[in-house]
């Protein structure tokens, strides 16, 4: 699993909690995975600098703990909760931006708190924004837990006469511009190997448990 497509939620801190990948998180990966490809070799509106810069703070943006942990950076979750990469991007070929938009409106759920957003907010207005966003949570959680709703998006996409798929659908080699030594520091490819440190997995292999790499049958 490359560190820049996890799931947002294997990335973030989680105080001490042990997180298990699961079935949901690899369908987010797919979502990032597609996105950057996207961006990356199809057509959209977005600049050289604008692409570099998005890639960058979207999927290479990183910290470190007090402990060196890595961490995501804010954008990728701001672009997950409110699809503005996407938006912004205005891609040129109709289908697969209908898909990204089915998979973000979707997985935004899994990373929204209308408490948080709506709390000591007492206006009549706002209360049933947050019941409503309350609605939407409940609705997209449900939609991810169904094994079959990836599937039956991508068949009502392809399936759909109103979209052209040759129409703008060749390969784009967007060319990106060189960033400042500060941006570039974080873009080497991280993966899940290095959010577990070489200490733990050699006490997990001892005590015959697993972290999620040794669990891969291979590089992807």
């Amino acid at each position: 699993g490359t560190w820049q497509f996890l799931a947002i939620r294997l990335l973030e801190p989680n105080q001490g909690e042990s997180v298990v990948q699961d079935r949901i998180d690899d369908v987010e990966s797919f979502y990032h995975l597609l996105l950057w490809m996207a961006l990356r070799y199809t057509a959209h509106i977005l600049d050289s600098e604008h692409l570099t810069s998005s890639l960058r703070e979207n999927f290479d943006a990183s910290y470190r703990d007090r402990e060196g942990k890595p961490y995501i950076g804010t954008a990728r979750i701001a672009n997950m909760k409110s699809g503005h990469l996407i938006d912004e991007a205005h891609f040129a070929n109709a289908g697969i931006e209908s898909v990204l938009q089915g998979m973000q409106r979707a997985l935004c759920e899994r990373y929204t708190d209308p408490k948080v957003s709506f709390k000591n907010a007492p206006l009549p207005d706002v209360q049933e924004r947050r019941q409503q966003a309350e609605k939407n949570k409940a609705s997209g959680l449900k939609t991810l837990e169904n094994s079959t709703w990836l599937p039956n998006l991508l068949d009502l996409v392809l399936d759909s006469n109103a979209i052209d798929w040759e129409a703008n659908g060749g390969r784009v080699n967007h060319k990106l511009t060189k960033l400042s030594k500060f941006a570039t520091s974080n873009l080497k490819r991280k993966t899940e190997s290095g959010l577990h440190p070489e200490g733990s997995r050699k006490v997990s292999r001892k005590s015959g448990t697993t972290t999620p790499q040794d669990n891969r049958s291979g590089p992807n």
